[in-house]
């Protein structure tokens, strides 16, 4: 009787989850569509580090530990390109073209090259 009970419970947790986990795609869905959504999963993205990797020489518990950060970001951004793929992925190109951009900048800066409309 009790393992009957057990596995009711257990039932009904996971149908729990699976609703609270479809609220949140809606909600991201829905929020992401707007540009203050647009403009709060861009900072997300971008301080959460979404597609980098850890630098090169971390070792021991700084890559454990950076890596427990980077989990963090891939998981809001899974959540969101579940929401709503198309959008999630053209606010991480458009953030990726922005990192490019300025490791660009910085190159042209450090070389004292002329600014480049071209590329």
């Amino acid at each position: 009787m009790n393992n009957k009970r057990l596995q009711e419970y257990e039932i009904e947790q996971e149908r729990k989850e699976r609703l609270e986990h479809r609220d949140v795609l809606l909600s991201i869905a829905s929020l992401i569509k707007t540009d203050e959504g647009q403009k709060l999963f861009k900072y997300l993205f971008k301080n959460l580090e979404v597609s980098q990797v850890p630098p090169q020489g971390l070792e021991g518990n700084q890559l454990h530990e950076y890596l427990g950060f980077l989990r963090a970001g891939n998981t809001i951004y899974k959540l969101a390109c579940e929401a709503a793929s198309e959008t999630s992925a053209s606010i991480l190109a458009k953030l990726e073209r922005e990192r490019y951009d300025d490791l660009y900048e910085q190159h042209r800066i450090a070389n004292e090259l002329e600014p480049n409309d071209n590329r």
